[in-house]
Formats: C-alpha cells, sequence, structure tokens
C-alpha cells in the first residue's frame, strides 16, 4: 500500500462524527430503510463476515465490499492483525471495509491539503472486529489544512453542495454518517447521500476494469487513479472548493479516484419455514426465502438429526421471493432446513429452525371486561402446548382472562417453536365521557351595596352551558356566564344556585352569599414580609381588612427602588415577582399600599414592606494573562440556585468583564478574552441578581 492510500485511509478511519458547519447539509436525512438519492436494495447478509453480501443502486448496479487480502483495484480496507496471512472472519479480518469510495484532493495556501471522500462502509460499532457488531453506514466527510478561521468554504463533490468552516484554529473537518441503525439492521444507509454508484467515465468496457481472462466486467474504478467519473445523481461529478487560500485557484476541479467491485454472489436469506400435519407418519414444510430478483437457482434440503426427512427440493422465485411446499416423511417433523444458493460461487448457505405455525384470534368484551385468546397449531396430529405470554396457557385452544385494560396485541407462543402476534379486536360499549361538575365556588360574607362576583370556573369537564339562578329581586349581570355579578342587596342570607350542562349532565352547585349591613373601611395589608428570594412570585393580603368593598393596591417607590408591576391590583391578594437585581438599583425593601373603601363611602389604608434576603458573594481568584489577552475569576456564593453574576472591571459601575451562572455548588467562574486589558493594580467586583455585591478584589497580572 503507497503512502497516498496510507494517508486516505488515516484521513477515512476516523469512526466519529464531527460537524461544524454553516449552510445547509447534503439533503435532508432519510429514515432507516427508505431509499435516498440513488441506494435501492440491500442484499442477504453473508454467512462469513455477518454483512451484507451486496448493495444496489437504482441503475441496478451492485457493489460487494472489498475486504480481500491484496486487490491491486480495490486497495482501501482496514488493516489486518496478520497481513501476510488469509482473510478470515473474525480472527484476521479488516475492522472497515467499503462497498464504494471516492476520494479526491486538492492542495491548499502553505503547503496544506482539501480531502473529500464520499463512502458506502462496512465497519464495528465499538471499533474492533466483533460478530454480532457489524454496521453499515454511508459517509460524508471533509477536511482543509491550513483554512481561514471564520471564512466560508463551498465543496461541490458528487453528493452536491455544502458550505463549512473551520471546526478549530486552520481545520475544517466534517463527517456525516448515515445508517447506522439496530442490530442485524443495515437498511439505514439506504437513506444516505451515497448513489447512485460512482463509476469511471469509461465504465463499463474499460479492460482496466476487466482484469480475469473472462473479460467480464469486474471494477467500477481502479481505486488509487484520478479519473473522470459518471453517476451523480446532481451532474456534478467533480471535487471542488470555493474559498480563500485553494491553490491554483478557488474554481478548481480535480478528478476523484473511485473504488468498487460488482457484486457476483447474490446469497440468500432464509425467512421463514413451518410445518403442518394432520397425520403422525407425513406432512408439509413450507419454506420461504428472499434473494437477488434476478434468475438464481435456490433449493432447500433437510438437516435434520433423526427426524422426519425429505430429499432437497427447489423452491420457485419471483421478484425476489422464493417458495416451495415440501412434503416430509417421519413420525416427527423436519427440524433444521438448509436453504442454498447454487447459483453463488461458492454456493451461498443459511440454516433456520422448522416451527409449526401458530395462528388465532384475541378479541376485548367492554361490557364483561373479558380478555378471550384463542389459537391453534399448524401441528394437527401433535399435543402442542400453546401459551400466551403473559397471560397464561391456553386449555383446548383458549384462555379468558378479566381485565381493566387490554393489551395491543397477544404473542401466542407454541412448544414447537411456533409463534404469532394477535392484535387486540374490541368489541362492547363505549365508555362514558367525562361527565361534567359543577362547582359555584366558596361562601362570602360581604357588605350591602357591594359589587359581588359568582365564580363557577371551577367546574370540570366538557361544559356546553352556564345557568345562574338566585333568588327574587336580585339581579345578575349575565346569568349564563360564567362569572355574573350583582349589587349585594339588604341584609341577609342568600343562595344561588349554578346548573352546568354537558356529558353526563345536567349538574348543580349551590353557594351561598351572607350579606351584612355596611360598616367603616379598616384596612389590613397584612404583616410584613421577610427573606424573600428574588425573581420569585410573592403574593400580598389584605383579607385581614374590615367593611372592604374595593381593594386598590400600588407599589410605593423610593429612589432606586426597582418597580415591582402587581397582578390584581383591585383584589384581596394581589402578587407580583420580586425584582432581580441590577446595579445600581436600591437593594432594600419594597413599600406597598393598599387602600380599601367601604360602601357606607369610608376609606383606610395600609402598608406592607416585603424584604428581599440576598445571597452572599465572594471572589476568590483574579487573574489576567498578558500573553493570551485573557481573563480568569472565581468565586463562591451562598446560594447555589443558578443565578446570574456579573463580573465588572473597578467598582460595580466599571464595564463588565463577563457574566455567568452559578453552579449546583455554589461557585462561579469567568474565563475569556476581552477587550479589557488587566493592569496592575486593578481591582474587580461581582453583583448578584440576587442582591449580594462584592467590591475591590486585587487583580493578578501574568
Amino acid at each position: 500500500m503507497d503512502i497516498a492510500m496510507k494517508r486516505v485511509l488515516a484521513f477515512l478511519f476516523t469512526f466519529v462524527t464531527v460537524v461544524a458547519f454553516a449552510g445547509v447539509a447534503w439533503a435532508e436525512v432519510i429514515p432507516p430503510g427508505a431509499s435516498g438519492p440513488g441506494l435501492a436494495e440491500v442484499g442477504p447478509v453473508n454467512t462469513t463476515d455477518g454483512c451484507p453480501v451486496w448493495y444496489r443502486d437504482k441503475n441496478g448496479l451492485r457493489l460487494q465490499s472489498c475486504v480481500a487480502q491484496a486487490d491491486p483495484l480495490c486497495p482501501a480496507r482496514g488493516a489486518l492483525p496478520d497481513e501476510t496471512s488469509p482473510v478470515s472472519f473474525p480472527t484476521n479480518y479488516p475492522d472497515e471495509g467499503f462497498y464504494s469510495l471516492t476520494t479526491g484532493n486538492l492542495d491548499t495556501a502553505g503547503g496544506g491539503r482539501a480531502l473529500a471522500a464520499l463512502a458506502l462502509e462496512q465497519a464495528f460499532g465499538a471499533g474492533p472486529v466483533s460478530n454480532g457488531d457489524q454496521v453499515t453506514f454511508a459517509r460524508v466527510r471533509l477536511r482543509i489544512t491550513n483554512a481561514r478561521d471564520g471564512a466560508d468554504y463551498k465543496f461541490t463533490t458528487p453528493a452536491g453542495t455544502k458550505t463549512v468552516q473551520t471546526s478549530k484554529p486552520g481545520i475544517v473537518f466534517d463527517t456525516e454518517d448515515i445508517g447506522i441503525g439496530g442490530k442485524g439492521d443495515f437498511s439505514g444507509a439506504l437513506g444516505g447521500p451515497i448513489g447512485p454508484f460512482l463509476t469511471w467515465d469509461t465504465f463499463p468496457g474499460d479492460p482496466a476494469l476487466r482484469p480475469d481472462a473472462s473479460g467480464k466486467n469486474t471494477y467500477v474504478g481502479d481505486g488509487t487513479t484520478p479519473h473522470r467519473i459518471k453517476g451523480s445523481p446532481y451532474g456534478t461529478n467533480i471535487f471542488r472548493i470555493e474559498g480563500p487560500g485553494i491553490n491554483p485557484n478557488p474554481g478548481a476541479d480535480a478528478c476523484p479516484s473511485v473504488q468498487g467491485k460488482l457484486a457476483t454472489n447474490s446469497g440468500v436469506t432464509a425467512e421463514r419455514a413451518t410445518y403442518s400435519r394432520t397425520s403422525t407418519s407425513s406432512g408439509n414444510v413450507d419454506v420461504f426465502a428472499s434473494s437477488d430478483s434476478g434468475s438464481q437457482s435456490i433449493q432447500a434440503a433437510d438437516a435434520s438429526a433423526g427426524n422426519g426427512s425429505f430429499s432437497p427440493t427447489s423452491l420457485v422465485g419471483q421478484d425476489g421471493r422464493y417458495f416451495a411446499r415440501i412434503a416430509f416423511e417421519g413420525s416427527e417433523p423436519p427440524s433444521v432446513v438448509t436453504i442454498t444458493n447454487s447459483s453463488d460461487v461458492p454456493a451461498t448457505s443459511k440454516q433456520m429452525q422448522v416451527a409449526d405455525r401458530v395462528s388465532g384470534k384475541a378479541s376485548y368484551d367492554t361490557d364483561s371486561n373479558v380478555l378471550s385468546i384463542d389459537a391453534v397449531s399448524s401441528d394437527a396430529a401433535g399435543s402442542r402446548t400453546l401459551t400466551a405470554v403473559g397471560f397464561g396457557q391456553l386449555v383446548s385452544g383458549s384462555l379468558k382472562s378479566d381485565t381493566q385494560v387490554p393489551p395491543v396485541s397477544v404473542t401466542v407462543r407454541s412448544d414447537a417453536k411456533g409463534e404469532v402476534v394477535l392484535p387486540v379486536e374490541v368489541t362492547g360499549q363505549a365508555r362514558a365521557p367525562i361527565a361534567v361538575v359543577a362547582q359555584a365556588g366558596a361562601d362570602q360574607s360581604v357588605y350591602e351595596g357591594q359589587q359581588i362576583t359568582l365564580d363557577g370556573s371551577a367546574s370540570s369537564g366538557p361544559i356546553s352551558t352556564y345557568s345562574w339562578s338566585g333568588p327574587s329581586g336580585v339581579v345578575l349581570s349575565d346569568p349564563n356566564s360564567v362569572r355574573p355579578t350583582f349589587t349585594a342587596p339588604d341584609p341577609g342570607e342568600y343562595v344561588f344556585t349554578l346548573t352546568v350542562n354537558g356529558p353526563g349532565g345536567p349538574s348543580s352547585a349551590t353557594i351561598t352569599v351572607t350579606v351584612s349591613s355596611p360598616a367603616s373601611a379598616v384596612a389590613n395589608a397584612g404583616p410584613n414580609q421577610q427573606g424573600v428570594t428574588r425573581g420569585e412570585k410573592v403574593t400580598l393580603d389584605g383579607t385581614g381588612s374590615a367593611g372592604a368593598a374595593t381593594y386598590a393596591w400600588t407599589q410605593v417607590v423610593a429612589p432606586g427602588d426597582p418597580q415591582a408591576p402587581l397582578t390584581g391590583a383591585n383584589t384581596p391578594r394581589p402578587s407580583f415577582t420580586y425584582p432581580l437585581y441590577t446595579y445600581p438599583a436600591a437593594s432594600g425593601a419594597l413599600t406597598f399600599k393598599l387602600a380599601v373603601t367601604s360602601t357606607d363611602g369610608s376609606v383606610s389604608g395600609a402598608t406592607v414592606t416585603v424584604t428581599p434576603k440576598a445571597d452572599e458573594v465572594a471572589i476568590t481568584t483574579a487573574r489576567y494573562s498578558v500573553s493570551k489577552r485573557e481573563w480568569r475569576v472565581d468565586g463562591t456564593s451562598s446560594v447555589p440556585a443558578g443565578q446570574k453574576v456579573t463580573i465588572h472591571l473597578g467598582g460595580l459601575d466599571g464595564p463588565a468583564l463577563g457574566a455567568t451562572t452559578v453552579d449546583a455548588t455554589g461557585g462561579f467562574s469567568i474565563r475569556g478574552s476581552s477587550a479589557l486589558v488587566g493592569r496592575a493594580g486593578q481591582t474587580v467586583s461581582v453583583e448578584s441578581v440576587l442582591g449580594g455585591t462584592a467590591a475591590g478584589f486585587a487583580v493578578r497580572v501574568q
């Protein structure tokens, strides 16, 4: 392997996803199993290495993975543990191989390089070769060295265009891997940006790509030679970069190299083998398989030891599906069948166990709350045991279970390894909708002449209408509204009824309003509140007032006080969010005034103060690096609440060096460059939005 190829492989074999870009990606990410711009189908799994035998593009071109020990036209693969020994899975097998690989490179300014790689790749999820950890994916990787930070570089490749920037100083490194799915799922790569497969523009027919004596087309490129290509779904069969510092000029195109080998084998997938019988001496085995849609010779053979037997039998094929019903003889059905594609060289074989076929029905009746499960085995001559997973064994093919909530489906398993998932069908009456429930609110004590509001908003359910009724002579503003109002009449007790309509209704509830003679207003704004946390909700309480017909709350704003807008300022219990602290605002208590008015015309006032609790902040380290032009300031807070702190150069009125949040341990730190230069003799200060401040910490200049 030459040095250039080793560099390309080193570039490719970094199994990570690092994305740092500006602009639009190659294409919309497509869900696993869906086709992208050019791939159509993934082949059966190879029995040798557990990876797909081939991938096919939408032009019908099939490629296999290149993992051979020494193939000069398929040179790119992971290293073998022992390059002198034959390839052997898993002990002497490459950790990466390629179904398709296209690479291109250009010179950049200052001796740098720009590379691009488009690959349909097989590898192992955790890195090292391990059976069961096989993955495939579509990869597009871009790299530029000696790039200009902050500049846009537009790549044009056969996968389309993409604009990127540096991911770290001087380096563009951008990778997108699409298709890594669950164990054994290799369909995700079909949704990637790879495909149709790229080939030399002289393919097919180029003698250089037909190295064997048969003269058949074997390769789509030689894996090393820059060559004109074809196949891009966007017509961009080039490698181009547009951006600063690209030599010989920003619009120069490069011819990529292409690697890929035509798949000669189709493989075979054993889909299902089930038996049925009505006697203890014979029966049938139904064998299902899949392979390529082309002409294949696929057969099934008995691989049992001592069970019923049958002679090798060919499967009938259509559109990649293969099937045969095969008669067997013996007291027991065959236990294992071998399915072989003899068209492959060497022949490809898969084994699978033979199971009975289970069928049935599951239903749930909402009237009786009973789940019914009925199932039968295709083994009518044997005594099969059927079990509903999670519910128990069927008796004479049936099982009933009382349950309030049925499952979506039921799995029934046979002791002959058959299994079926039965969707649960539902019968019976539908469940009644949520019933409406009327709530007329708590009883009220009010004064004559006071404006009263009834409140039915606590009623629940899908309510269609509201209807209030009360004593004669009391006029409601809107009896059909949620919150009607009225003027309190002469002293006495008055009962009002709310009726709501809707499903399960009507529903009614009552409220008693006790009216007293007018009393002189006496305001009570509640006790002073201490230790309130800034940024949290505060509720004021004027319910201790006497003779109050109306309430009016206002903030008494002293010089420097922040504004605290009230919600519900005309109610007994308004609320506000205590403002966060910002220097030079006052950090003391806020004062609020309550004015209440009685229906006799008297007015009374009272005030209440709300005092916040400030956190205690301190700076523990303040350093400035002259060479890096970098500040670092660390400190602590007594409240680990995630609050914001701001660091100032000099006093609290000085310019801000930066802001950060206090972590869960009560610590905070800022680190970074700034236009503000540190000098000997300077100090720093800190302020917290919770009101804590600290000033005068000396800066250490290094």
